[in-house]
């Protein structure tokens, strides 16, 4: 046999047995991605990085093969000196900006296409297009087997009916059905999407997927995006798709810069289809297309509620400009244009339509607790409507449809999570409510521990998903128990190991999450000062916080005015669209670049 086909057996000294045959006393292999007893056994193969962490043995395989792929690209761009190619690429851009430019409205709303200006979203179109370089080599990606392709489809329609359905399993079965090359664009550019999005889903729990393919498939498609725009974006449902499935991808990246934007374009397109709206009874749709219009529509709300509530930021479509129904609630096979067939079981989008309840009673606590009331509501009681949403968010909770078994990928565990969140939010210091009483601060508190124990445990089951979003909300839950101590620290009246234990377990899973999330890394760190400011007393009348956490936990200051403090905590916006000046005073007040 060859050596490099031994190279696998070989005892090296820096290769170990895995944590499982160590533990089991059985001879490991050794093979990568996974020895052979891990991989009869059906289980991840890990073992001790360095510093004594427990990661899996394919993690430096991966490295490996993304460092190789990388410097592969990198030979063949260095191999390209002819000015023409740049400038053949700069072409290929603005003409999709010129595309991109005349959006195409549906012909029975407008006769002809409408021009959309600066602030439609194209300048940072045009950077980001910019930004993605020349092609990258041919035949560097190429689609898998047909048994993978399907095992990686159902994966990510396991995750997108169960989080916010986008495409039609159905659609997207008949298109792998068809020969490749024969494919239209938009379609190649679905199915690179949705694998790139699928092999992110399923590394989380098997490294055999490295990421790199993810971003590979990713990249591919935005070629297909950037050669065939007058073809995909034609802003009809189809450039809908195509941007969600974008917005889908990066919710998913560990560097997700730009989704803002992306989902700004999405919700501007969706205004122009009018989807808010019902539409009038003389379009007539059929009840297949009515069904994909409200799909894309409460697909785009989703996200953007998600996104807003992370940032802080106004929503672009007001709760109150809203008027059309969701989705029905029946499996893609039972909804055809001419009638809908009755279904005995429950659904695979019920627990996504109930979802996109939960942002509505999400978004309305953001606009009632940080922005101003209409005027005509000047004499509204927040105590009332607090009592009011707490009920309402209970209720919700309660009326989770039935549904199969949880899996990683349709965690059950988020709708608990959800509750905990929300109620904390609710509690929380705000503009409009900024004293907490002791009753509410007690509550506070509870609810803040109990989704920091809720993320540590779906974070060690690996059912975590967005980890951008993770890590803000369970930021915000280690600053609510702080704020509490501070709090109490003022009557001494709190169970102080008890607390402390959960800002410690909050700060241990936030350096797990930064690990997979590097964007993260500010709100840990800020956390982690913070930690360390609270220090054990040896009497209640010993416990110090420095003055300057204090000011940080000001009423006035929690919870979103401190977490622009940091400008970009987590990573969510370009650099390029930074502003070079940014500071504490005037977070996220930029835009464009004159």
């Amino acid at each position: 046999m060859p050596p490099d086909h031994r190279r696998s057996n070989v005892r090296r000294s820096n290769v170990t047995a895995c944590v499982r045959c160590k533990a089991r006393k059985q001879r490991c292999d050794q093979l990568l991605p996974a020895c052979g007893n891990c991989e009869r056994s059906g289980v991840e193969c890990v073992g001790h990085d360095v510093d004594g962490s427990i990661v899996p043995r394919s993690y430096l395989k991966n490295l490996e093969d993304h460092v190789a792929r990388l410097e592969k690209e990198l030979q063949h761009y260095r191999s390209l000196s002819s000015p023409n190619v740049a400038s053949a690429h700069v072409y290929d851009v603005e003409y999709t900006i010129a595309q991109a430019s005349y959006v195409s409205v549906h012909p029975s709303t407008f006769p002809s296409p409408r021009h959309m200006g600066g602030g439609s979203g194209l300048p940072l179109l045009r950077l980001l297009l910019h930004n993605l370089g020349p092609p990258p080599l041919r035949g560097a990606v190429q689609i898998p087997a047909s048994d993978v392709c399907l095992r990686l489809t159902e994966a990510y329609f396991e995750h997108s009916d169960f989080f916010s359905p986008i495409l039609y399993r159905s659609d997207v079965l008949r298109i792998l059905e068809i020969a490749f090359d024969t494919l239209q664009a938009v379609d190649k550019y679905k199915i690179h999407m949705i694998l790139a999005v699928a092999i992110q889903l399923v590394n989380r729990t098997d490294a055999s997927f490295p990421v790199a393919k993810a971003e590979a498939f990713a990249s591919t498609a935005n070629q297909f995006l950037l050669n065939n725009a007058d073809n995909i974006l034609t802003g009809d449902l189809q450039h809908l798709e195509v941007l969600l499935l974008s917005v889908q991808y990066a919710s998913f990246s560990s560097s997700p810069a730009g989704t803002w934007h992306i989902i700004g374009q999405a919700t501007r397109l969706a205004i122009d289809l009018g989807l808010h709206e019902e539409p009038p009874a003389h379009l007539s749709f059929g009840l297949l297309t009515l069904d994909r219009r409200k799909r894309l529509f409460w697909a785009t709300y989703t996200y953007e509620r998600n996104l807003c509530a992370v940032l802080g930021r106004p929503v672009s479509i007001p709760d109150e400009s809203i008027s059309v129904s969701l989705p029905v609630d029946l499996d893609d096979d039972y909804i055809t244009e001419e009638r809908l067939l009755p279904q005995s079981s429950v659904s695979r989008k019920a627990l996504a339509l109930h979802l996109i309840r939960y942002r509505q009673l999400e978004s309305e606590i953001m606009q009632i607790l940080h922005q101003r009331q209409p005027l005509a509501s000047r004499e509204f009681d927040h105590q009332l409507w607090r009592d009011d949403m707490r009920q309402r968010l209970y209720d919700w909770r309660a009326n989770v449809p039935v549904h199969q078994s949880s899996t990683q990928l349709a965690p059950m565990e988020i709708f608990d999570g959800h509750l905990n969140n929300s109620l904390l939010h609710l509690y929380s210091p705000s503009r409009h409510m900024p004293i907490v009483s002791d009753d509410s601060m007690i509550f506070l508190a509870d609810c803040a521990q109990k989704a920091i124990e809720a993320y540590r445990s779906s974070f060690q089951g690996g059912k975590l998903r967005f980890y951008w979003r993770t890590v803000h909300n369970l930021f915000r839950a280690g600053i609510a128990v702080i704020y509490c101590l501070k709090k109490w620290s003022e009557t001494g009246c709190t169970d102080f190991d008890y607390m402390q234990k959960s800002t410690q377990t909050c700060s241990k899973v936030l350096w797990g999450m930064v690990e997979r999330y590097p964007s993260g890394k500010p709100c840990r760190d800020i956390f982690d000062d913070l930690c360390q400011s609270v220090q054990q007393p040896s009497t209640r009348d010993d416990m110090r916080i420095r003055n300057d956490v204090i000011d940080l936990l000001d009423p006035n200051m929690f919870p979103f005015t401190f977490l622009t403090e940091l400008a970009d905590p987590l990573g969510l916006l370009p650099n390029d669209l930074m502003h070079p000046n940014a500071n504490a005073q005037q977070p996220f007040a930029w835009g464009y670049e004159e």
